[in-house]
């Protein structure tokens, strides 16, 4: 993979971070996603998954899936 590197005032290298990191992404993805244009059609993936967020969601009356459950089905 080609890398690029160029040379930037230590203020501006500062603001960058500070926007990467407010962002959530790497300095690297954040310039990615500013300076190139979005394909149509095309959605961005989102850099992490918080924890505790719903992912999948059953129906009401399902039964709670616990850790101990997953682990207990994956101790054989």
């Amino acid at each position: 993979m080609p890398t690029f590197s160029f040379k930037t005032a230590p203020s501006e290298a500062k603001s960058i971070r500070a926007a990467a990191r407010a962002k959530g992404l790497s300095v690297s993805e954040y310039l990615r996603r500013t300076t190139l244009p979005r394909a149509a059609g095309k959605r961005l993936a989102r850099a992490t998954l918080k924890p505790g967020r719903v992912v999948i969601q059953g129906s009401a009356d399902a039964p709670v899936l616990t850790s101990a459950d997953v682990a207990s089905a994956l101790y054989d």
